[in-house]
């Protein structure tokens, strides 16, 4: 006999038409909403470029892929870099880059502060519409291992 716990939660199918559900908000139309998302592929094909770009994108209110963005305040965890390189990464990317596109090259773990950290962000920043996590290895435990070894 299953326990409480387990039990499947279900909803009929009148109820499920008669609610109110509030639209589904998106950073980039129809591609990447609100919430949590992972970004997962082969190492070196271009994941790091892409999401620094889409951060400049969003922060400026600028389509990505002729798809409309929401406008608001980025920050990008790029963990495994240094300030020079996300320079470097954002001077081949645009001229221009907005106040309110923010960077960070080290942050707590997920054991140690990090979400602490990203709500204070948030709280400093309530127009916040994109956090991005570059990468996940180096937030999930205490070690800075790059190699990808536990994935």
């Amino acid at each position: 006999m299953a326990d409480e716990k387990t039990k499947l939660a279900v909803i009929d199918g009148e109820t499920l038409m008669d609610m109110k559900l509030p639209p589904t908000k998106f950073c980039v139309d129809t591609l990447l909403p609100q919430g949590l998302c992972i970004l997962g592929g082969a190492s070196k094909i271009g994941k790091s470029w892409w999401v620094l770009d889409l951060c400049v994108r969003i922060a400026k209110g600028e389509p990505m892929w002729d798809l409309k963005t929401t406008g608001g305040t980025t920050l990008y965890l790029c963990l495994e870099d240094t300030l020079r390189r996300v320079q470097n990464r954002l001077l081949c990317i645009t001229d221009e880059v907005p106040p309110n596109a923010f960077f960070a090259t080290s942050a707590g773990t997920l054991s140690d502060g990090l979400c602490e950290q990203i709500r204070d962000f948030v709280k400093e920043h309530p127009d916040t519409v994109f956090v991005a996590v570059d990468t996940f290895q180096i937030v999930r435990n205490n070690s800075i291992d790059t190699s990808y070894a536990n994935d």
